[in-house]
């Protein structure tokens, strides 16, 4: 189905919702003159007034970032100032990617947290949208079942990337692997080049917290008869759709996506505040769910730095990340919890820090659960393998430049575990395999960071418990 909706709706609320509530007349004025830039094809004059739009965005949110004021914007949840550097990059990459000078095409990609991959999850379900003048239209949209998978990774790829991952991201599920966005997406434009001879322009992911967070602002819909709303929508498509149709597949994928074309319609309706969705997409930002990359270079080095863009930068860093990869096929991750302690034990340099991880199967029992679910495609299955047990990665990653000093783990079952490089980070990479109810402890030491100690989730369904100690 073909659907048409104005770019203005789509920038206000995608990009200057989070201050048109409380923004000055100027900053409405410079918002309207983008949008009539943009909408008359004048690519230069977008440019020009998208810097002035984030000039005065910037101004505005210091001016928001007074004491006084923060704090009642804390009070009402609309203090946005964590994702100020997101605004101001998407702001200013909106005319080379609304399709100006030319229409551009995007990827949506609706990734499923329920078997996790670098970036969130599996890309379950899909949507091609294209962007022209003003205007957008939603040309395709289906389920995974509909894209192709390749042998060999469709883009040029390092040696690294290779030693890690292997030909498996050419595979479309495995295609986000790597945490590091533009990656999967170069990987999945590519497998659709491969499919279709049709050249993409960037890649949009969310998942289903995000869109969660969505039909709070909007409201509920009703899908075959369901309602579903902010407080089910995880559960109904994550867990619930696999027990409904567990012996039909194929219309339990088409279920995901008559739910996403439905929250789409709902969001083209126009009809909800501008406020509460403005809160619910900064939520969705800040958890790293909502994810964009441009094949447009100027535009995507404003991304890169960003939220949206989900880099592995290479810069000189002391962050840390843990990132499930589900190597099972199973759905179980839906139950999977990470605890993650990072602790700084000495500032002589260099410095020395260390990350403690304690994955958690959640599940109860695995009886009852669809066997598509359960599903156990790994090789080397335990012989007393336990209905519900689950399989899986874990890659612990340390900052640029940093070196692995040793690694502890309380079950040596898969043994200890082996270390990469990824984007000039050393990585520990363990197996993992438990029964339910049953959790594992982790443990990495690495030498090495400059600044403070950061810490980038990985947003899966179960929310991770963090606690960072002390720093240099």
């Amino acid at each position: 189905m073909i659907r048409k909706i104005s770019v203005a709706m789509l920038v206000i609320a995608l990009v200057f919702g989070s201050f048109l509530g409380y923004s000055t007349f100027s900053s409405i004025n410079a918002a309207k003159s983008l949008l009539a830039q943009i909408n008359s094809g004048n690519l230069n004059g977008a440019i020009q007034s998208s810097q002035n739009l984030a000039e005065k965005y910037s101004k505005i949110q210091n001016l928001l970032n007074l004491p006084i004021v923060k704090q009642g914007m804390q009070i009402t949840g609309l203090d946005f100032s964590d994702n100020q550097g997101e605004y101001q990059a998407l702001i200013k990459a909106a005319p080379l990617m609304a399709g100006v000078s030319k229409s551009q095409r995007y990827l949506v990609a609706f990734q499923n947290t329920a078997e996790a991959r670098g970036t969130g999850g599996i890309l379950g379900a899909f949507a091609i949208l294209k962007f022209n003048k003003g205007n957008f239209t939603i040309e395709q949209s289906g389920s995974n079942a509909a894209l192709a998978s390749l042998k060999e990774i469709p883009v040029p790829v390092t040696s690294e990337f290779l030693n890690l991952y292997g030909q498996n991201p050419a595979i479309l599920q495995n295609s986000n692997l790597s945490p590091h966005f533009p990656y999967g997406a170069e990987i999945w434009m590519g497998l659709w080049k491969r499919q279709t001879g049709e050249d993409l322009d960037g890649v949009i992911a969310v998942d289903p917290t995000s869109l969660s967070y969505v039909l709070k602002a909007t409201g509920p819909i009703t899908v075959r008869g369901k309602r579903i709303d902010s407080e089910n929508l995880v559960q109904e498509t994550l867990k619930d759709a696999y027990k409904r149709y567990e012996y039909d597949n194929k219309a339990r994928k088409q279920y995901l996506v008559d739910i996403i074309d439905a929250t789409a319609q709902k969001l083209m309706t126009g009809q909800f505040s501008k406020i509460k969705i403005a809160k619910a997409l900064n939520r969705g930002v800040t958890e790293s769910r909502i994810l964009i990359y441009s094949r447009e270079p100027a535009a995507e080095e404003l991304l890169s730095g960003t939220k949206f863009g989900s880099y592995l930068s290479e810069s000189l860093n002391n962050e840390y990340r843990v990132v499930i990869q589900n190597i099972d096929a199973s759905k179980l991750d839906y139950y999977l919890q990470k605890d993650v302690e990072i602790k700084s034990t000495s500032c002589k340099k260099p410095n020395k820090t260390t990350v403690s991880v304690v994955v958690t199967n959640t599940l109860k029992s695995g009886k009852g659960l669809p066997a598509y679910v359960l599903t156990r495609a790994d090789k080397g299955k335990p012989a007393d393998l336990v209905t519900g047990q689950h399989r899986f990665k874990v890659f612990i990653y340390g900052p640029v430049g940093s070196a692995i000093v040793s690694a502890w783990r309380e079950n040596l079952s898969y043994g200890i575990g082996g270390q990469a490089k990824e984007r000039m980070r050393p990585v520990m990479v363990m197996e993992v395999d438990l029964k339910p109810l049953e959790s594992e402890k982790l443990q990495v030491n690495f030498a090495g960071g400059n600044g403070v100690i950061k810490y980038v989730d990985q947003p899966l369904v179960l929310p991770t418990n963090l606690k960072i100690k002390g720093g240099c």
